[in-house]
């Protein structure tokens, strides 16, 4: 996988799906967030792994061996979940990017309340 260039860094904050990976003792943590207004099915993970001796390359999609951690492939706007989560205590480094369908063109009622 390569690295982002300087526009790509610039951009991330307007993506609608935002990946986080974070080192907690042993274990690899890879969180999304959707920031858009729709809603966003997320159909893989790819998890690159960086050992000393190598790389691990771990697909991640729904009811395959590696599966989402939390909420499946569908995440919510403005939610923020724990997709993947694996036991990895002499990993180097860690990457991860994520295939997925946004859905729009969806139809939203308007709010009706009563004074």
């Amino acid at each position: 996988m390569e690295t982002c260039s300087f526009c790509e860094e610039s951009f991330k904050g307007y993506a609608p799906l935002v990946l986080r990976i974070v080192k907690s003792g042993g274990d690899i943590l890879v969180y999304a967030q959707n920031t858009s207004k729709n809603i966003i099915l997320i159909k893989r993970l790819l998890v690159c792994i960086n050992y000393e001796y190598g790389s691990v390359v771990l697909f991640v999609r729904e009811g395959g061996y590696y599966d989402f951690y939390i909420g499946g492939e569908r995440l919510e706007q403005g939610a923020t979940h724990l997709k993947f989560k694996i036991s990895a205590p002499t990993a180097i480094s860690a990457r991860a990017e994520a295939e997925y369908i946004e859905i729009t063109s969806r139809s939203v009622s308007c709010l009706s309340k009563f004074a």
